[in-house]
C-alpha cells in the first residue's frame, strides 16, 4: 500500500487538499486543479495495485469507460495520469450526501426519493446503452448534490459485457458495513462481485456469464425498497445469510413496514427483484418511466410519505476486496465522485402479456384458468362495446385491478399481469379512452366507492 499523501502534495498540476475516502482500489482525495482553478476528486492507486498488470488494466478500463459517458446523473471522469510513479484518476468532485444518508436521515419525502431514483435509472440507462454494467450499485454509490441532483459514482467493479472472465488471484478482506465484495468461489468457477445485500442472485451465485443490465435492475430494486421502507431488502444476520436470502428468500413486501405506500410501488419493486432475470424489467429505462408515472400519481393524489430511519439492528456485515473501488467516504464530509460506466444494451420492453405468460411456467393451472377468464372477459367486453354502438357509445373505461383471493402472494403478479394485459388490449380499440395502469393501481386493496372512483377518473364504465 502506498503512503498516504499529505495535504499540499503536488501531483502534476493537482494540489492535494484533504483525504476524503479510501477503498481497495485506492485512496480518494479532494484536490485543487491549479490550471483550471476547480475542485476535483483524485483517486490514487496503491503501489501494489499499480504494479499488478491485471489490476492496472482494470483501472484504465474504468477510466476509459467512464470518460466516454456524458450524462447529468453520472459523475464525469476528467483525466487519468501518472506522476513520479503514482498512478491516479481525476474525477468530478461532488459536494453533497450519499443516498444512504438521504434515505436514513428520517425526514426525506418519498416523492423526493423517487425523483432521485428516477434520475439514477435514467443515468443507468445511458450506461447500459453503451454496453456497460455497474455491478456494484448501492446507496453509497449514489450522491445527492447540494442542489438536489443524483449522481452515480464508484464504477470500480464495472465490467464491459464483452470483457474476459476475471482472474482468480483476488484476496478477500472483511471490512465495514456495505463494503464492496469480491469473493473467489473455490467450488465453482466464477467470482462474487458486488455488495452483500444488493447483489443479484446471479452475482451471489458467481454466475458471471449471466451478469448483464438486469443484475443492475435487481440492485436498483433493493435500493428502491430501502428508499420506501428505510430498511434493507435482504438484511441477513451476516454476509452469507444475506446472500442466501437473495438467492432463496421470498420477495420482501413493502406493506409489512409501510402500509401507506402505493401498491404500484410494490409492483415495481417486485418486478425488479424477480429471482429469474427474464421475469424482471428488461430495461432500466422502463423502470424510469414507471417511476415517473408513479410520481405524477402521487402528486395528483397528494400522497406523501416520509421514510423513517432504519433500526440500528439492521446493519449487515459486508466484504471488501483488494480489487474493489472505494467503499465509503467519511460521513458528514463532502464526498468525491468516482465513476465508471454501467453497461448493457437496452432491451425492448417486455409486454404485459409476456409478463403473464412467464408466470405460467411456475403456476400452470392458476395461470391457465386466469388466462381463460381473461380471454372470455375480453370477448364479452368487445361484444358489449360493439352492441353499444347503436345505443350510447362508451367513450371511457377503467380496468380495476384484479383481486388475488388465493392468499398466495407468489401468484400476486398474475392478477397484476391480467389487469395490465386487459388495459393494453382495450387501449387498441378505437375511440375508447382507457385509463392507464398507474391511475387504477392506486385503488388496489382499497374499498373506495365506485362512484367516487368514476368521478376521480372521469370514466363511464369499469
Amino acid at each position: 500500500m502506498s503512503k498516504e499523501l499529505e495535504n499540499n502534495t503536488i501531483l502534476s498540476h493537482y494540489r492535494i487538499v484533504a483525504k476524503i475516502g479510501a477503498g481497495g482500489m485506492g485512496e480518494v482525495y479532494l484536490a485543487q486543479d491549479t490550471r483550471l482553478d476547480r475542485k476535483v476528486a483524485l483517486k490514487v492507486l496503491p503501489g501494489g495495485v499499480a504494479s499488478n498488470n491485471d489490476r492496472m488494466e482494470r483501472f484504465v478500463r474504468e477510466a476509459k469507460a467512464a470518460a466516454a459517458l456524458s450524462h447529468p446523473n453520472i459523475a464525469q471522469v476528467h483525466e487519468i495520469g501518472e506522476h513520479d510513479g503514482i498512478h491516479y484518476i481525476v474525477m468530478e468532485f461532488i459536494d453533497g450526501d450519499t443516498l444512504r444518508d438521504t434515505i436514513h436521515c428520517g425526514h426525506t419525502e418519498l416523492r423526493r426519493l423517487l425523483r432521485h431514483l428516477q434520475h439514477v435509472a435514467e443515468g443507468l440507462a445511458k450506461a447500459h446503452a453503451a454496453g456497460i454494467v455497474h455491478r456494484d450499485l448501492k446507496p453509497d454509490n449514489i450522491m445527492i448534490t447540494r442542489d438536489g441532483h443524483a449522481k452515480i459514482l464508484d464504477f470500480g467493479l464495472a465490467k464491459l459485457v464483452e470483457s474476459t472472465e476475471p482472474k482468480h488471484d483476488e484476496k478477500v478482506v472483511f471490512s465495514g458495513e456495505d463494503a464492496t465484495a469480491i469473493l473467489q468461489q473455490h467450488s465453482t468457477p466464477g467470482m462474487i462481485l458486488g455488495t452483500a445485500g444488493y447483489m443479484s442472485p446471479e452475482q451471489a451465485q458467481g454466475r458471471i456469464k449471466e451478469i448483464d443490465q438486469r443484475s443492475d435492475i435487481f440492485s436498483f430494486g433493493c435500493i428502491l425498497y430501502e428508499a420506501a421502507t428505510g430498511r434493507k431488502a435482504f438484511a441477513g444476520k451476516d454476509v452469507l445469510d444475506s446472500l442466501h436470502q437473495i438467492v432463496h428468500g421470498p420477495t420482501p413486501q413493502i406493506k409489512e413496514f409501510k402500509a401507506d405506500v402505493p401498491d404500484e410501488l410494490q409492483r415495481i419493486v417486485r418486478r425488479c427483484l424477480a429471482k429469474d432475470p427474464n421475469e424482471r424489467f428488461q430495461s432500466i429505462k422502463e423502470v424510469a418511466i414507471e417511476l415517473k408515472e408513479l410520481r405524477r400519481e402521487l402528486e395528483r393524489a397528494g400522497i406523501d410519505t416520509t421514510v423513517s430511519p432504519a433500526a440500528k439492528s439492521e446493519t449487515t456485515a459486508s466484504l471488501e476486496v483488494a480489487a474493489s473501488p472505494e467503499a465509503e467516504a467519511t460521513r458528514g464530509q463532502s464526498i468525491a465522485d468516482k465513476t465508471h460506466t454501467p453497461s448493457s444494451s437496452i432491451s425492448t420492453r417486455a409486454s404485459s402479456a409476456e409478463y403473464v405468460v412467464s408466470g405460467i411456467k411456475q403456476h400452470k393451472l392458476a395461470a391457465g384458468i386466469a388466462l381463460l377468464v381473461l380471454v372470455a372477459g375480453l370477448t364479452a367486453l368487445g361484444l358489449y362495446l360493439r352492441a353499444g354502438k347503436a345505443d350510447v357509445a362508451i367513450k371511457s373505461i377503467a380496468v380495476m385491478p384484479f383481486v388475488n383471493e388465493s392468499g398466495n402472494q407468489d401468484v400476486e403478479y398474475l392478477s397484476d399481469g391480467m389487469t395490465e394485459t386487459l388495459i393494453k388490449s382495450l387501449s387498441n380499440l378505437p375511440n375508447l379512452n382507457v385509463k392507464p395502469r398507474s391511475s387504477v393501481f392506486r385503488y388496489k386493496g382499497k374499498n373506495t366507492d365506485l362512484q367516487t372512483i368514476a368521478k376521480e377518473l372521469n370514466v363511464q364504465r369499469f
